[in-house]
This record gives C-alpha cells, sequence and structure tokens, in this order.
C-alpha cells in the first residue's frame, strides 16, 4: 500500500517519519518538492491520497515493545538504541535512495577528512531556547587537541560567528546562507527547496563525523548519526537549566 507523507517539519523530523512510513508500507510518496529532489526514491505526487499519521519519532510495533526495554520509544538513544531497532531501521535507509549529485558533493567534501569531528548547535525558536549556552559547547571543544580542526554547524549566523572568530583557522563550514529567523531555519515549516537542502547536506556532512557533539533534544544529530552507519561517537552536553519535564516527554518509560 502506498502511503503519502505530510510532515511540515525540519528536514531531520521528516526523515524520521519517512523511515517510519518506509518500515510499513512498500511506497512512500510525497508533495514537497524538496524532499523528492533530496530523496527521488520519494515519488512526487500532486495530492495526498493516503497520509501517514506526522509524527517526529521513529516508529515501535506493538509486538517489537519486548525489544525496548524500560522505554516504550527508541528516538534519541544513540548508542542506547537497542540492537534490535538498529539493524531495523539500517535495513531501511538502505531502501532510501540520496540524490546522488547531493552525495558525489558530500564524498568530495569530505575526502580529506581523518577522524573528523562534528558541532552542531542548535539555538532554537520556540521555549526550549533556554537551554541555549555555547559555553557547553566550548566545555567540550576545549577538550579536543588543539590543532583538532571541526565540522560546524548551527541554525544561527551568530552563534557560528561566535565560533569560527573564537577557533580560528579549526572550525570547517558548509558555506551557505544562514537565516535568523524561525520561518525559514533548518526547523521552520517551508518546502524551499535550497533552504532545505543546504540543511542536508549540512545533515550529511555531521554524519561523516568520527564524533559528533551535538544539541540536547535535537533530531539533526539523531538522524545524523543514524545516516553514518550508528558509529559514530555523539557527545551531548545536558543544558545547565536542566527540564525533567522534558525529558520524560521524550524518553518515555513502560
Amino acid at each position: 500500500m502506498s502511503v503519502t507523507i505530510v510532515s511540515h517539519a525540519g528536514i531531520a523530523n521528516r526523515t524520521k517519519n519517512i523511515l517510519s512510513a518506509l518500515s510499513e508500507h512498500g511506497e512512500v510518496t510525497t508533495t514537497s518538492d524538496p524532499i523528492n529532489y533530496i530523496y527521488p526514491s520519494i515519488k512526487l505526487v500532486d495530492s495526498v491520497t493516503n497520509p501517514y499519521p506526522e509524527d517526529w519519532r521513529l516508529k515501535v510495533q506493538p509486538d517489537e515493545q519486548q525489544y525496548t526495554g524500560d522505554l516504550t520509544t527508541i528516538d534519541l538513544l544513540y548508542e542506547k538504541t537497542p540492537q534490535y531497532f538498529v539493524n531495523k531501521y539500517q535495513n531501511v535507509l538502505s531502501k532510501l535512495q540520496i540524490n546522488p549529485d547531493i552525495l558525489n558533493f558530500v564524498d568530495n567534501f569530505t575526502f580529506p577528512w581523518e577522524e573528523m569531528v562534528g558541532v552542531h548547535i542548535r539555538s532554537w525558536y520556540c521555549e526550549r531556547r533556554k537551554f541555549h549556552d555555547n559555553s557547553l559547547f566550548e566545555t567540550q571543544i576545549d577538550r579536543l587537541p588543539e590543532d583538532q580542526k571541526f565540522f560546524f554547524c548551527s541554525d544561527n549566523a551568530d552563534v557560528q560567528r561566535h565560533f569560527t572568530e573564537k577557533y580560528e583557522g579549526r572550525v570547517i563550514t558548509y558555506e551557505r546562507e544562514l537565516y535568523n529567523n524561525p520561518q525559514l531555519a533548518e526547523s521552520g515549516h517551508h518546502d524551499n527547496i535550497q533552504i532545505t537542502t543546504d540543511a542536508f547536506i549540512e545533515l550529511l556532512l555531521l554524519s561523516r563525523c568520527d564524533k559528533i557533539i551535538g544539541t540536547y533534544a535535537s533530531s539533526f544529530d539523531e538522524v545524523a548519526w543514524w545516516l553514518g552507519g550508528c558509529k559514530s561517537e555523539v557527545i551531548i552536553p545536558e543544558p545547565n537549566n536542566f527540564d525533567e519535564h522534558l525529558h520524560n516527554l521524550i524518553y518515555l518509560k513502560k
């Protein structure tokens, strides 16, 4: 049965929604030009015939609860993800074709990389902005060897400028236009092909890093980990004003 993706989330959560749909259905379609461009195997259609539920979580079937441990979900677990689901979703990912032009660009960009570190900072444009603090990431970067270069990506031009100036000569970036605007940021609900493709390229570049220093509660780092074959070491600095309520909403206990 064919289903149509209707998610309008950022590219990471859209990708998770696609993976969930592919785990259940033989054909997945989209009405979104950017999704069809990034994932050509997701056929572009004019209208929605059978919408797939919009959800940021990877699908866990009722009969798979035996593999989830103390939780009912598997999101944002990284190396703690049960092996059953690593195997399942790596198999699903193998069915998801990425635009070869994007892959070629990323291959060429990362060709000289050896043991690259990736830093992704989501500054947020919602109530979660209270969690953002550049110093959390500076602490982790300062633990790296002084000559260690790192790939850097963010949703905020001011944040990127801060890190490129502070760590001058060590920061590698993908040159794209950054918007300090929630409707144009990577997480914005839009269908702009260039902005969405640029965000995906950064996502794929992050996936090529051996170590990822990422943002708490951000699916961007999680999807990079999945796209990288679940091999990257992931460090997620805990926010200074840790919110146990949000934590419990993310990690649903049985």
